[in-house]
């Protein structure tokens, strides 16, 4: 693809480098043209702690935190 480009991950779609307005604030991030998707740094750090996480877990052989008092997601 051309410069400034991506590809989404959600969808494949093309993604943008655009300024992002938010009340008193401004950054900048990549916004998918088709499906909406937004990924800036801060999205990146949280998934990253989240991969972290999640592979601590498993290397345990922990089940999954959930929310809900019940051993199993409710779906």
């Amino acid at each position: 693809m051309g410069k400034g480009f991506t590809k989404c991950n959600r969808c494949n779609g093309v993604m943008i480098y655009e300024k992002i307005y938010y009340e008193n604030e401004h950054f900048w991030a990549w916004k998918c043209v088709y499906c909406g998707e937004y990924i800036d740094q801060v999205i990146l750090e949280n998934r990253q702690v989240q991969k972290s996480s999640c592979e601590k877990n498993n290397k345990n052989n922990e089940e999954p935190k959930y929310r809900s008092s019940s051993s199993t997601p409710s779906i």
